[in-house]
């Protein structure tokens, strides 16, 4: 999805921080000059963008998601907690024989263990530190 941002800074060599602008019906085309606009986001979305054209900060860019892999990992975020889950309930009713308490219990064990994984896949991509964007134009 194309997105509408400013360029705060430059982090390194190809690659900027910019201000993504929410979608607003006026598409602040004023500049956001207008002290009563109620259209302004009321606080800043910073992200890292890949700066290929060489934008500079204060330049008005349009920027889409980097990388393919966003969606690849949003469902292993989602789907690893719910199999969890249901392994969890599978494996206490199944395999163990337990009533219906205890396997609710090892089905929220299952959940716990299936946030394990998303959460580590979570704080790698933040060590990371790429570019979470790419800049494809200058708008003005």
């Amino acid at each position: 999805m194309v997105q509408n941002a400013i360029v705060k800074k430059i982090v390194r060599e190809g690659v900027a921080e910019v201000s993504l602008l929410r979608q607003m019906e006026c598409g602040l085309h004023c500049d956001g000059a207008c002290a009563g606009c109620s259209a302004k986001p009321p606080q800043e979305i910073l992200a890292l963008a890949s700066n290929e054209i060489g934008a500079k900060p204060g330049d008005f860019v349009e920027v889409e998601p980097a990388g393919v892999g966003n969606i690849s990992v949003s469902a292993a975020v989602f789907l690893l907690p719910c199999l969890g889950l249901g392994i969890g309930y599978g494996l206490g009713v199944q395999l163990l024989r337990l009533g219906e308490v205890a396997a609710l219990v090892t089905a929220f064990l299952g959940l716990a263990a299936g946030f394990v994984p998303a959460l580590l896949m979570d704080r790698a991509i933040t060590r990371r530190n790429a570019p979470e964007f790419a800049i494809l134009k200058q708008l003005r």
